[in-house]
């Protein structure tokens, strides 16, 4: 892969230091993961640049244009949750060292160069307060959960990312207590 791909792979895994049990190579995408628990243990990382402002529906916004290994362009492609691993969709800002984590299981099918959106708020207030997180109803009326947040809350974010796979936690809890 790139450079960029190695760096923004490093910038995942550093600040989860000896948690880290053992990845994949840096410069290949996704790059597996595997985490010492409390943390999920079996990780299928799809890593992009978040960039803001530029070419988005909306000057309030930030996004991540997504690409998977082997999609041609104006193709569609999936996440890959196989052998065990949960996919999971992040992307980073370096000069704000802010990582953004969306649901990866409400995508399950984009095209070459879609993107994923979070509004600059959100990314501005993990920048500022070290976490942050924003609510979005997708097309097919599903709300997802879109955690924003700095190196030092970045393992909480991951668990909770976890955790809040598949829906929106309150939904998920109100379920569970009927």
């Amino acid at each position: 892969m790139t450079a960029v791909t190695e760096e923004l792979h490093r910038a995942l895994l550093e600040p989860l230091g000896k948690r880290v049990l053992r990845h994949s190579e840096l410069g290949n995408k996704p790059l597996s993961v595997d985490l010492a628990l409390p943390l999920p243990s079996r990780l299928r990382v799809y890593m992009y640049t978040l960039v803001g402002g530029v070419g988005t529906k909306r000057a309030q916004e930030h996004k991540a244009v997504l690409r998977v290994p082997g999609q041609k362009v104006g193709h569609y492609a999936s996440f890959d949750f196989s052998g065990d691993r949960l996919a999971l969709l992040v992307a980073y800002n370096r000069q704000l060292d802010v990582f953004v984590l969306w649901d990866a299981s409400l995508h399950p099918r984009f095209k070459h160069g879609g993107n994923m959106q979070v509004h600059e708020n959100t990314v501005l207030k993990a920048a500022a307060l070290g976490r942050a997180e924003q609510t979005r109803v997708l097309s097919g009326g599903e709300r997802e959960v879109v955690i924003a947040c700095q190196s030092s809350t970045l393992a909480k974010a991951l668990e909770d990312r976890v955790s809040w796979t598949g829906g929106v936690p309150e939904a998920k809890w109100a379920a569970l207590q009927s």
